[in-house]
């Protein structure tokens, strides 16, 4: 069974590319939050999930169709610059897991616009 090529559009760059600003941007910005508010030490590793899940959701809004893949692969390519830039002691798990966030954001707004 083959799909129609007409059915799914490509993937754009920009999307991917507003992705990866986004959950960097809201990741260093959770965490700055959270460090200079001496905020507990869970909410100091859930608040930047929560801003990667609203990077995705926002991707979501941006692209409307095929949001998920878009937030997926935004959400990974920024987990090398946030392991390395943003996050302390190159916490490459937490990055990864931030990435992967952004994804079940792209997900969840994927299915709230098909509702």
């Amino acid at each position: 069974m083959q799909d129609n090529p007409q059915s799914r559009p490509p993937l754009r760059p920009t999307a991917i590319l507003f992705a990866l600003a986004l959950n960097i941007l809201l990741v260093t910005l959770a965490l700055f939050v959270a460090s200079s508010r001496s905020l507990p030490s869970g909410m100091l590793s859930g608040l930047p999930l929560v801003g990667s899940i609203i990077a995705g959701v926002a991707t979501a809004v941006y692209v409307g169709r095929r949001a998920a893949i878009h937030a997926l692969l935004g959400g990974l390519l920024s987990a090398p610059i946030l392991a390395l830039f943003v996050l302390p002691a190159a916490n490459w798990s937490f990055a990864f897991l931030a990435g992967a966030f952004c994804a079940v954001g792209g997900i969840v707004g994927e299915f709230w616009q098909r509702r």
